[in-house]
């Protein structure tokens, strides 16, 4: 019995190490797992869902490859980022300012806030011709962003090194051919997956000109199955080629030409997939980010489904092979000590001028979001159309910051179009030029051709130190305006108004936020009516104005801010005022108004703005507005009036007020306040809602033509945040006037006014 029991305990303990022996052979075959995401624009964050499903089922992914979006989200995924941490980002990044050539306002200096992102079209003048962009957009944040993202990899150059090895494709533009991307700097590699001709701007590796891989290779299975992938899983958000009656545009047709090859091929590597997800995306396209929410909405439904498929395949291959080893995100210090700060590709600006714009010192140590910031303060000197970093390793937690540079030539052309209510169609063109007066500094000359002419001739040159950092500005301005003078809230009569301005300021800026001048400009006005009433002014008047101001500026946008504020104080002295002015009926002159005992003397004048802008959540903003304009002289008469009325401050001394047509009102003297509570449907389309109060003429004049002193009105719009500018539809009514008006803005606006 003894003898019996000792044979069986032996026979088991055979078994066992055989078993043990056996299942250690099968865990060194287990199959290799890899994941194919193919590209599509916006449509690629389903491949979100994907992910979360593959994380919670406990499936082991080996490789990863991807095209455009697909190499982004692949990407992430390869350097330890999981489904969850890439769902979080995703819903936090604001595409559309990730996605355009907008920065924030906060990174610019206070001298170019004024006219960045104005434009819609920039032209650099290269060797004597001016240079057609390769795409519209350089997207400088999402090269900032990507400089975050994948900072716990700046040391990796062989893309098989990171937790998952990957690939990621591009096409050559001057061959067509693909580019198989699996070296060197993992964002300089994705940004040209992704660089969708005549969308993005090409990006330059090893003498070759890259472009988004989508072209010629979408959907890179054979990539991951020639990695070593013994089983392919491929998430696919191309709705493939168009079907002819949805050919509707010449765009759409040669889209269509140039993906036929590329739909060919696709067919091919959707047989080598083992688990193919095709994702119901039919309804949105690759620019429908701001449908963003949804389409990731959709990823995770399609997530849930393959939920079960993902886990029955895990739950095998451990029960086979053993669980497989964890991957980790990779451990990196907080902070990186920077050794030195490379620059060879500088042509145009010193190397102490742009160290100095940036802050950091060689030897310091910063987080990633600090050397983001830091670029953006450079960015901000509108030295760059392009701007990031590669952290070259020199020892744990120390490397080398070299600058990846593409500066803006000394000449450039803008070109903008403008349509406003007032205004009417507007061409605004821009060339500007850069140390053409010493260094730094810049010169431009702006013009607006229209039936409301504008031009504006302008020199900044920066000086001073990092702790006094000072600029003088100088500017000519010519505005010839036509409006309707009312009487009662009604069309009187038409009159032309032509403005000569010409200003100069020595101004001390702060941290890119508040600004310090004091100035003096002359102005020369000429008020002309062109349609015969029983009562007309016609007439000149030239003088001086000094003034201090302050102004502070937090806005993070030009149009649409989301957050922040703006404040504008600016005391000053009307001084030496000669004029000529007289008083005619029906065309013909009665008296010179110096008979009415007007003053043109020297009289005090104050201008107080501020607007708060205020995120209520990721859809609706609060924007809070207060005026004050005041006169100090009760007899100056008309020309240095404030015209009440509008959208938009489009002419000379003009506060808008919702509700009421341009210039329908003429005050010397007014306080007003208004809230804005806007709703945005999507990144680009929004809705508003306006009210607006103001007390107007406190100071009384002797011939004060409105004795309702207080004004209400309201607003509506209905608005798209286009690339070319923004564009606005509002009705708007005004307890005085009585009367539903139309108001249309198309593009920036030409004026002297900020809001």
């Amino acid at each position: 019995m003894k003898f019996a029991f000792g044979k069986c305990l032996l026979y088991v303990l055979v078994l066992m190490t055989f078993a043990g022996s056996l299942s250690a052979q099968q865990s060194s075959q287990r199959p290799k797992i890899g994941l194919t995401l193919s590209g599509g624009g916006a449509k690629g964050l389903a491949h979100i869902g994907i992910l979360k499903a593959i994380d919670s089922a406990g499936l082991q992914v080996d490789y990863v490859t991807g095209t455009s979006m697909g190499a982004i989200v692949g990407s992430l995924y390869a350097v330890g980022y999981s489904g969850d941490s890439i769902l979080q980002i995703a819903r936090k990044l604001d595409w559309n300012v990730l996605l355009s050539n907008k920065s924030s306002l906060n990174a610019f200096i206070m001298e170019e806030k004024n006219e960045y992102g104005r434009y819609a079209l920039e032209l650099p003048m290269e060797k004597g011709r001016f240079r057609i962009p390769s795409g519209m957009l350089e997207a400088e944040e999402l090269w900032l962003k990507f400089n975050e993202l994948y900072s716990p990899v700046y040391g990796v150059r062989d893309f098989s090194q990171l937790q998952r090895p990957f690939k990621c494709i591009a096409t050559d533009l001057a061959t067509g051919e693909a580019v198989v991307m699996d070296k060197g700097d993992l964002i300089t590699a994705v940004r040209s997956s992704m660089a969708i001709p005549s969308v993005f701007t090409a990006v330059n590796v090893d003498n070759r000109r890259l472009v988004d891989g989508g072209l010629i290779r979408n959907f890179p299975v054979s990539d991951v199955r020639n990695m070593g992938a013994e089983i392919a899983i491929g998430s696919n958000v191309s709705s493939g080629l168009l079907a002819a009656e949805k050919l509707t545009s010449p765009i759409q047709i040669l889209m269509q030409i140039a993906f036929y090859k590329e739909a060919g091929l696709s067919r091919d590597e959707v047989a080598l997939c083992d688990y193919y997800i095709n994702h119901p995306l039919e309804k949105y396209t690759s620019a429908s980010f701001g449908s963003s929410d949804s389409i990731i909405q959709i990823g995770l439904e399609m997530g849930r489904q393959y939920y079960p498929v993902f886990k029955r395949l895990a739950d095998s291959l451990n029960a086979i092979y053993g669980p497989p080893k964890q991957i980790t995100f990779p451990e990196v210090p907080e902070k990186i000590t920077i050794r030195k700060i490379l620059t060879d590709s500088l042509r145009y600006i010193s190397q102490p001028f742009l160290r100095r714009m940036m802050g950091l010192k060689e030897g310091s140590a910063y987080t990633p979001k600090q050397m983001e910031n830091a670029l953006r303060q450079v960015y901000g000197t509108r030295y760059f159309s392009r701007l990031y970093y590669q952290l070259e390793p020199v020892s744990p937690g120390v490397a080398d910051m070299r600058l990846i540079a593409e500066e803006y030539p000394p000449v450039t052309a803008k070109l903008a179009i403008n349509y406003n209510t007032l205004s009417n169609i507007m061409l605004i063109a821009n060339l500007s030029i850069r140390d053409l007066l010493g260094k730094p500094s810049i010169t431009s000359f702006t013009v607006g051709l229209s039936e409301n002419p504008r031009l504006r001739l302008e020199h900044t040159r920066i000086f001073g130190t990092k702790k006094m950092p000072m600029a003088w500005v100088s500017e000519l301005y010519l505005e010839r305006q036509e409006f309707s003078q009312y009487n009662n809230y009604k069309p009187l009569g038409q009159y032309r108004e032509v403005s000569t301005f010409a200003d100069t300021r020595l101004q001390l800026a702060y941290r890119r936020r508040q600004s310090y001048a004091w100035g003096v400009h002359w102005e020369k006005v000429d008020l002309k009516p062109l349609s015969e009433t029983i009562l007309d002014i016609d007439g000149k008047n030239s003088y001086f104005q000094s003034y201090l101001r302050y102004e502070y500026n937090s806005h993070d946008r030009l149009f649409l801010p989301k957050r922040g504020t703006y404040a504008l104080l600016e005391p000053s002295l009307i001084i030496s005022q000669s004029k000529n002015v007289i008083l005619k009926s029906n065309g013909t002159p009665i008296v010179d108004l110096d008979s009415f005992g007007i003053n043109y003397g020297t009289f005090l004048r104050l201008r107080f703005q501020v607007q708060k802008v205020v995120p209520v959540n990721r859809r609706n903003y609060l924007t809070m507005q207060a005026e004050s304009d005041i006169n100090f002289n009760t007899n100056q008469f008309l020309f240095h009036d404030f015209v009440i009325g509008g959208m938009l401050p489009i002419m000379r001394n003009q506060v808008s007020f919702v509700g009421l047509p341009d210039a329908s009102v003429r005050a010397n003297s007014l306080v007003k306040g208004a809230i804005n509570w806007r709703y945005q449907f999507t990144g680009s389309v929004y809705a508003a809602a306006t009210v607006n109060l103001m007390y107007h003429s406190f100071l009384k004049e002797p011939w004060d033509e409105y004795p309702k002193q207080f004004l209400s009105g309201y607003g509506l719009t209905l608005g798209i945040d286009s690339p070319i500018g923004p564009l606005d539809f509002t009705f708007m009514y005004s307890d005085q006037g009585r009367i539903l008006k139309n108001y249309v803005n198309f593009g920036f606006r030409f004026s002297r006014g900020v809001f």
